[in-house]
């Protein structure tokens, strides 16, 4: 009679790996589970053979780690996924042509302080850039406006310095401002595109409250070619 041995393959190899350790690490869990097995171990039937694994604690310890691991790095992924796409939806958001510009203006106050993006702003010549942002626009006529002040008191044009550089000047249609009299209009002659031959329509001065604004220091109006007649004050 032939006796045949059964030997039960479903232990995982990867708990082999770990348990490795253990089975060469002395006859402690030799002898408890000799112990065990003359003492309390159930009766198998040899139709029926299973293993018995012991892990050492070290085991148990990296298993332990290895779940905890797993939990957190299911958690970060969750969390990546709802910043990349916090809505549900596949659609990729697009930057904006001027949003450079307005996180600027937002970061320097100036957004909040120059706020005239409700106007709606219509170039001065055919040269000009009506989408402008304010802060752009201050940058480009700040020489203009200083210079129309030359002559002024030195405390106006230090206000008026100290207000280009907080970014609290207030920029508005020439047309919307009572008072504000001068429409300036733009003419082209000689060559279709040519930078030659543009002139504009006679200066018109400034009556009642925006004259004394003006004369005050306190106001400037002028034509640009990216809004037209504005109104500045501070």
């Amino acid at each position: 009679m032939n006796t045949i041995s059964a030997t039960n393959t479903s232990a995982n190899s990867a708990i082999a790996s770990l348990i490795k350790d253990a089975a060469s690490s002395g006859s402690a869990l030799a002898s408890q589970g000799s112990a065990s097995s003359s003492s309390s171990a159930p009766s198998v039937s040899s139709a029926d053979p299973t293993d018995t694994v012991d892990l050492s604690d070290r085991a148990k310890q990296i298993l332990a780690r290895a779940k905890s691991e797993q939990a957190a790095a299911d958690k970060l992924n969750t969390l990546l996924q709802s910043l990349n796409n916090p809505e549900g939806k596949d659609a990729t958001s697009k930057p904006k042509s001027g949003d450079g510009t307005a996180l600027f203006d937002k970061l320097s106050g100036r957004s909040q302080s120059q706020s005239s993006s409700d106007t709606q702003w219509v170039a001065g010549s055919k040269y000009g850039d009506p989408t402008i942002s304010d802060a752009a626009f201050i940058d480009k006529y700040k020489d203009a406006l200083l210079g129309g002040l030359a002559g002024a008191p030195p405390e106006k044009l230090a206000a008026l310095q100290a207000a280009i550089n907080n970014g609290t000047l207030k920029i508005q249609k020439g047309s919307d401002v009572p008072g504000y009299n001068n429409r300036t209009v733009v003419t082209y002659s000689g060559s279709p595109g040519g930078l030659q031959g543009m002139s504009t329509s006679p200066y018109v001065a400034p009556t009642g409250a925006a004259k004394d604004a003006i004369q005050a220091g306190n106001a400037y109006g002028f034509w640009t070619e990216d809004r037209g007649d504005v109104y500045v004050t501070w």
